[in-house]
């Protein structure tokens, strides 16, 4: 290790114990430690920063969330584009209401769909989710939600058979995402509710989906007080 490396990688762990993350940020910037300065550019509060670190980091989805914070879906979707993942895109645009753009994306998603359930449950998912977008509404228009529910309910019984820990938070947020845009969040928390209690061996993850579970809720309903205690 050059000395140089050494001095600004000290200064970097000094200015981050010390809750400077922007001047930490710009250290590990200088070192070429992408994943770490988007980190400290996030904390910083830097979200610009953070997203195109991210990216160039090679992390679309975390990149992605910096940009919908930000209010930008067509950046969040570009990241997404530019990734090879044409089905995370389009959700990027569905989630900002823009089912018009987000058409073209999920159609290139369905000529060539990811393989294993959890892929191919959030591409019909999106698809149902951008049908119902895209319908014509008006004055006194009940739109239909029953293909939505249905799909939910896929949702919440493929997630606690789900081993891998990244897809199963990803069809957590799609799920409940869009129970949110139908106004149903009992089905929300249902879905929650199911991640909270996979198998055995996916225990470690519980502490994760409680403290989205509380945010959520928090968010949504404003209490929390019924939610499972910590460690509970």
């Amino acid at each position: 290790m050059s000395r140089r490396t050494d001095l600004l990688l000290r200064a970097a762990r000094a200015y981050a114990e010390a809750g400077a993350h922007a001047d930490a940020a710009r250290c590990y910037d200088g070192l070429g430690r992408r994943w770490n300065a988007a980190d400290s550019y996030h904390r910083a509060g830097d979200l610009e920063h953070a997203a195109e670190t991210y990216r160039k980091a090679g992390h679309p989805d975390r990149a992605a969330d910096c940009y919908r914070l930000l209010g930008r879906p067509d950046r969040a979707a570009r990241c997404w584009q530019d990734a090879g993942r044409p089905l995370e895109a389009g959700w990027e645009l569905l989630l900002a209401g823009r089912p018009g753009e987000a058409g073209p994306l999920l159609a290139t998603a369905a000529r060539n769909p990811a393989g294993g359930p959890a892929p191919l449950l959030r591409l019909r998912l999106a698809g149902a989710l951008h049908r119902r977008l895209a319908e014509p509404g008006g004055p006194g228009r009940v739109r239909d939600a029953s293909p939505l529910l249905a799909l939910l309910t896929e949702c919440e019984e493929l997630i606690p058979a789900l081993s891998a820990r990244a897809e199963r938070m990803r069809l957590l947020d799609w799920g409940v995402a869009a129970a949110d845009r139908i106004e149903r969040f009992d089905r929300a928390a249902a879905l929650f509710e199911a991640a909270y209690r996979p198998r055995p061996d996916q225990a470690a993850g519980r502490a994760e989906v409680l403290a989205r579970w509380q945010e959520w809720a928090a968010m949504r309903l404003g209490d929390t007080a019924w939610l499972p205690a910590a460690g509970g």
